[in-house]
């Protein structure tokens, strides 16, 4: 099943631009703003798309974890049900291999990951065992997947509208816990919202907007169900690669707009990656793919996901669809 090319086109500059006005986006699209609004109103209403804030990671100082899980027969569905309701477990999916279950952990710091969240996973009854791989660097996430809808120079008018400001961390700023819960039921949340709710003045609460996107604290995306979006095979794979030869890999990589996930990995493996497929047929093409630019490359492990739960924090429906209900991953230590 796949979105209406108007839909997809909406997605698409939402991607680019997430928090860019409906005036803006309009003149990128050729629309009327109440149109898009309209438009936007209605898919996010019925769950098939939404814009979401979560925990920066790339370039940043947070801890990504990937831990696998085994549960006891008969008992996976408790399971996934207790690990959706922990905050800092940000996407939880169901495998079709070995493992039942694959979670990404996202934490301010290795030290809360190891003395919070892994215990907690540790000791349900429902669970026979599990596997942790940390994420030593990342190359892309969710909020790097790009649909192919845009000509490159509505691409480009997209991009314009949110200038890159990078700047170093410094102080963080206050309110953060309030401000990331906004920011991730509401990506799009305004500074009039955001100062209604922690009591500051409107200019004020733009700032700290502003600082937690430009630090890169947090990250904004626009997301859509995956059975609408004209991929629904989600893949992800863990190889091992030559350091030689692992620019070679990522580039290869970074060239498919599907990719969700790029990351180098400890343990048996030094890099994994997710992409969201047209067919089951694309998974040997992309192995192929990986093969000839990077010889060296050996795939250990390849797992097609069933069903995801929970995504980012937001739960989501059977048909990926998002419920409405979402559980924030927390910003602080």
């Amino acid at each position: 099943m796949e979105s209406p090319l108007e839909d997809l086109e909406l997605v698409h500059a939402l991607q680019i631009a997430p928090r860019a006005t409906w005036t803006q986006l309009g003149d990128v699209l050729g629309r009327h703003p109440s149109t898009l609004a309209a438009r936007w109103d209605r898919m996010s209403a019925e769950g098939r798309a939404w814009i979401t804030g979560h925990l920066g990671s790339v370039g940043n100082p947070g801890c990504v974890t990937f831990v696998s899980v085994e549960c006891r027969p008969g008992h996976r569905a408790e399971v996934i049900e207790r690990l959706c309701a922990v905050p800092e477990i940000a996407t939880v999916e169901e495998s079709a291999r070995s493992w039942d279950v694959r979670l990404t952990v996202l934490t301010r710091t290795w030290q809360r990951f190891t003395r919070d969240v892994l215990p907690l996973v540790r000791a349900d009854p429902a669970i026979l065992r599990t596997q942790v791989t940390v994420a030593s660097r990342l190359y892309a996430m969710g909020n790097n997947w790009r649909l192919d809808v845009l000509s490159p120079a509505q691409q480009r008018r997209a991009a314009a509208l949110t200038p890159l400001h990078v700047r170093p961390p410094g102080a963080t700023p206050p309110h953060l816990t309030e401000l990331m819960a906004m920011l991730s039921r509401d990506g799009r949340v305004s500074a009039a919202q955001v100062a209604a709710t922690t009591g500051t003045h409107p200019t004020t609460a733009a700032r700290h907007i502003r600082q937690v996107l430009e630090t890169g604290l947090v990250a904004v995306r626009c997301e859509l169900a995956q059975e609408f979006s004209g991929h629904p095979v989600a893949c992800q794979w863990y190889v091992r690669v030559s350091p030689a030869q692992l620019d070679a890999a990522l580039s290869f990589l970074r060239a498919h707009r599907t990719l969700r996930l790029c990351a180098s990995t400890t343990g048996d493996t030094n890099l994994t990656f997710f992409l969201w497929l047209r067919s089951p047929a694309e998974i040997a093409d992309v192995e192929a793919g990986l093969q000839a630019a990077a010889p060296t490359a050996q795939v250990i492990e390849s797992d097609v996901g069933v069903r995801t739960h929970k995504r980012m924090g937001w739960y989501l429906r059977e048909d990926s669809t998002a419920t409405g209900r979402v559980v924030p991953v927390p910003g602080g230590e």
